[in-house]
This record gives structure tokens, sequence and C-alpha cells, in this order.
């Protein structure tokens, strides 16, 4: 009887330790990632532009104010996708924008903008838009991704209003951009997701580049 009662006190002890003993985690840390803006060469800029309204020409810089960028809703979360045919969307629980991807895009484009139209004097949503501002710019994103393994695609429209300080805003030009970047994969995995985003902000660059131009390209008209 007392081997019985000892038994069962060792079975017994056994089964509370290991009921204590916490299993090693396979929980993974979240990497967040930021977009960033374009080291340009000192050619790529477009110092002033000219406008005529009502046959008087105004020469300005190239101040501006890029408006609220629309996202279609499954790019409105902060992890990163992959989505490699149409109907497909992967997300990715460990890699995460480390801000809202559409002040990510704002903040990047303004940077872009900014260097490429030699302005200092320029604002981006949510940020009120400054007094004196000649240009507005309307985006519309449609797909920005990682749509292979080796590239990324951004897709979407651009609108670009000047203000006359008379009549308001009102549209002058439009385009339509699509831009594939590829993406560096020689690397480890770790580091092809950091050459992933450098490909995305990169299409950036390339949005940016010709919203400039068009910019630029109204004082060349006049």
């Amino acid at each position: 009887m007392k081997f019985l009662q000892a038994h069962f006190c060792l079975v017994f002890s056994i089964c509370i330790l290991s009921s204590c003993i916490v299993p090693e985690s396979t929980h993974k840390e979240s990497t967040f990632h930021l977009l960033t803006k374009t080291n340009y060469d000192q050619n790529d800029t477009f110092t002033k532009t000219s406008i005529k309204e009502e046959g008087i020409g105004v020469d300005t810089v190239g101040t501006f104010y890029l408006r609220q960028i629309e996202l279609p809703y499954y790019l409105q979360e902060n992890r990163i996708i992959t989505r490699p045919d149409h109907g497909k969307i992967e997300f990715r629980e460990n890699q995460r924008w480390g801000e809202p991807l559409v002040e990510g895009i704002g903040r990047v484009l303004g940077l872009n903008l900014s260097h490429l139209l030699k302005s200092s004097f320029y604002s981006v949503y949510p940020h009120r838009e400054k007094v004196g501002t000649i240009f507005e710019i309307g985006l519309t994103i449609h797909r920005f991704e990682r749509v292979s393994s080796s590239k990324v695609l951004f897709e979407g429209t651009w609108q670009l209003f000047t203000n006359d300080f008379k009549n308001g805003s009102y549209p002058i030009t439009n385009g339509k951009e699509i831009v594939f970047v590829d993406i560096d994969i020689s690397d480890s995995n770790e580091v092809i997701i950091n050459n992933e985003v450098l490909a995305l902000s990169e299409t950036l660059s390339v949005v940016a580049k010709r919203v400039s131009i068009a910019i630029g390209s109204l004082g060349s008209t006049n």
C-alpha cells in the first residue's frame, strides 16, 4: 500500500512539474521597413517653370502640394504583400511597414519632387497646403507590390492641377504610370526583402521624375 502511495505521489509530481515547463517559443519578431527617397544625379532637376494666365507670363519655382493619395483597401495595412497573380494576395506577417504605407509614399514622393523641382516650398497631405502653392498633384495607386520573385510593380494615375488665385484649382495635365523594377535577388532572403523595398522606392523615383518633367514642360510650351 505504501509502495502504491509513493508511486502515485511520484507520478503526480512528475505531471505537475511537466505542466510547468514552457515550450520554446516559435514566434518570430517582425521586421519593419521604410520607403526611401532617391539620390538623383545633379542634372536631374528643373529649376523654374512658366505659366501663362490670360496672356500674362508668371515665372515661379515649382511649389507644389501633394493631395491625399488614394490606395486600394488591400494596401491599407502594414503587412508587406506579394501579389503573384490577379486573384491571389500573400501577406507576410513578419515583414511590415514602419509607417502607414500611404504616408510613406507621400513622404518619399514629396522629397523626390522637392529635389527635382529644387523647391523646399511644398507640403504633403495630411499637412495643410501652403499659401501661394502653384501646383497640386493628385495620385491614385492601383498596385504597389511584388509581383514575382524578381520584380515589383507600381501602377497608378496622377493628375496635375494649378492655382491661378482667381478661379481656384483646375486640372492641366495627367498621366498613367506602369513601372516595373527588378529586385536584386543575388543575396540572402533577409537581404532580398530589403532589396524589394528599395525597388518599390525606385518606382516612386520614376513617378516623381515623370511628374516633374510634366511640370517642367509647362515652361517650354509658353
